[in-house]
């Protein structure tokens, strides 16, 4: 696809000097807010805007600068910006709209895309100093993601952060344009550069995507990368490593030798640093390999979120049944409607994606808020994506190849959650059996609320056969002021293949109740029950010996009770 270059006739709202300046390095020069979708307005123009501000400490240059909103580009002329200088740059025909101290206006105005974009500054030279791809999740609010709400940076300390560092302005106008931003802190997350996944681009070359932005100089040492031959235990070396513009956060590895058909790859990766030097401590490494085509029911659907609880998105969750890598690039989605007609196939990935085998994946349209409420115990197992229509009542999905082969369908019903289930929304149904398309009430079962009725990302234990039921007390002795160790009492059940009400109440040894734990929780499979010293009022008690009391029942009338004694320490201060 072609680039189209518009050098562009701009118009400045001030005089400037431009002596002792200095040429733009990467981030020296950050996308600092940007209003995609003006209309309706709060109380700013009807106009979109990008703001640009300069994090240096020197006047920087952005003479022949190139501003890219996707495959748009203008050349940007002899601009000087002072330190914590905030340029508004915006159509030609709009400067007079604003009140701000440093404008500029564009006479061919690259428009901006509502929902999702991806905007770029480079240098004079070509390099990347700044980009963003943002979507409508980034506005953190579903009724700000509508219009006349700009995206604002939060902390431009940390340009490299992504998402997690953007949100829409608080600013009752929608905007802060040409301003210090209204969402404007101090706020630091300390996000690391983890090893996301891979993709193919073809037998010789591999690439791996990461959480954050990265260190180009850094990552482009080959030394930093090693491929592992499963079959073979011998290590290869990468033969050229390539950052990837505009974004920096996946790059390309060349392979020294292609890679093999029905072959294991485990990829480790070191000294991959973000733009505050920070590294990633665990998620370092990874499988990959040549992926195969699925066959049917080669990959599942194993939980679906179609009801969620208002602001928080759906999810549908898959997992790789087969021996082998699958690419999530020849996967597609499908809704079923109520009168059979089909509904386009959504691509699941844009891009080469590996799943390994026995992986899931939980396919969202916000990860961020969706984790903002449930367990997500791994930030790989998750794809930003365009997600099938799903109903709240019910629905019908079908999970294809690119080619169409049909790999598995399903269908839900709200109805067939857990009868003693209050209230279902916010949690999803998880799949029970894998040996036949998911169609009836009996493929399907609440989730345990012991999981927080729903387990995005990740499978269960998997849940004993037998009937066996089990409550073990894990921590005899506790201390709660410990600060590592035994500083919480903790005991385990196991309930089998059942889904079964549980409470679980904290008595003293005089049968006074001291703290409810759990009342009309859902539970099933293996778990916990946890105590931290304190009652209902949040005092910690003296010590002594404390029981813990559980009692579950179910559909059948079936009810089981146990105790359990745990002795409780204090530290002598």
């Amino acid at each position: 696809m072609l680039t189209t270059i518009v050098c562009c006739a701009i118009s400045l709202a001030i005089t400037q000097p431009v002596s002792d300046t200095i040429l733009p390095a990467i981030y020296d020069i950050v996308i600092h807010e940007v209003m995609a979708k003006p209309s309706p307005v709060k109380g700013l123009p009807a106009v979109e805007y990008i703001e640009l501000y300069n994090r240096n400490a020197a006047t920087v240059l952005l003479k022949n600068c190139i501003l890219a909103v996707n495959k748009r580009e203008v050349i940007l002329p002899n601009i000087a910006l002072p330190p914590a200088g905030i340029l508004l740059l915006c159509n030609s025909a709009a400067t007079d709209s604003f009140v701000a101290p440093l404008i500029a206006g564009i006479d061919k105005w690259p428009p901006i895309p509502d929902d999702t974009g991806l905007i770029a500054l480079y240098s004079s030279n070509r390099k990347v100093l700044h980009a963003v791809n943002y979507n409508k999740s980034w506005y953190g609010r579903a009724d700000r993601a509508n219009g006349g709400f700009s995206l604002e940076m939060i902390n431009a300390a940390i340009p490299c952060a992504g998402k997690s560092n953007w949100c829409a302005s608080t600013a009752v106008a929608g905007g802060t344009p040409g301003m210090a931003n209204a969402a404007s802190s101090d706020w630091d997350d300390k996000q690391l550069p983890d090893l996301l996944y891979a993709g193919i681009v073809d037998k010789n070359n591999l690439s791996l995507t990461f959480a954050q932005s990265i260190d180009s100089s850094l990552a482009a040492d080959v030394g930093n990368f090693k491929l592992i031959d499963k079959s073979t235990g011998i290590p290869l070396q990468p033969a050229a490593v390539r950052v990837m513009p505009p974004l920096l956060n996946t790059i390309q590895l060349q392979l020294a030798q292609p890679l093999e058909n029905g072959h294991g790859y485990t990829v480790l990766v070191a000294g991959i640093r973000n733009c505050q030097g920070r590294e990633s401590i665990v998620y370092r490494s990874l499988e990959t390999g040549w992926p195969e085509l699925p066959g049917i029911g080669g990959v599942m659907v194993s939980e679906i979120l179609f009801h969620p609880v208002s602001t928080y998105p759906s999810f549908i969750e898959i997992v790789n049944r087969t021996a082998t890598m699958v690419d999530l690039k020849s996967l597609r989605l499908q809704n079923v409607r109520a009168d059979g007609r089909l509904d386009a196939a959504k691509a699941v990935s844009a891009e080469s994606r590996l799943l390994a085998p026995g992986h899931c994946v939980a396919l969202t349209t916000d990860q961020q808020r969706l984790c903002s409420r449930y367990n997500c115990r791994d930030a790989s197992a998750f794809l930003e994506t365009t997600l099938p229509t799903t109903y709240v009542g019910e629905g019908r999905l079908r999970l294809l190849r690119a080619d169409s082969l049909l790999l598995d369908e399903v269908m839900y019903n709200e109805n067939w959650h857990f009868p003693l289930l209050t209230d279902s929304e916010g949690a999803s149904l998880e799949r029970i059996t894998f040996e036949h398309p998911a169609i009836g009430q009996g493929d399907w079962q609440s989730t345990a609320g012991t999981y927080g009725y729903a387990t995005p990302g990740w499978l269960p234990e998997q849940q004993m056969d037998s009937d066996a039921l089990v409550f073990q007390n894990l921590t005899p002795v506790f201390t709660p002021e410990n600060i590592a160790g035994n500083n919480q009492a903790k005991c385990s059940y196991n309930l089998g293949n059942q889904q079964w009400v549980g409470n679980a109440w904290i008595y003293d040894v005089t049968g006074r109740p001291i703290r409810t734990l759990a009342r009309n929780m859902l539970v099933s499979g293996n778990g916990f029950l946890t105590w931290d010293g304190y009652d209902e009022k949040k005092v910690l008690l003296p010590a002594g010996v404390y029981i813990f009391l559980f009692e579950i029942f179910n559909l059948k009338g079936r009810t089981r009770r146990w105790k359990q004694a745990v002795v409780m320490a204090r530290n002598l201060n």
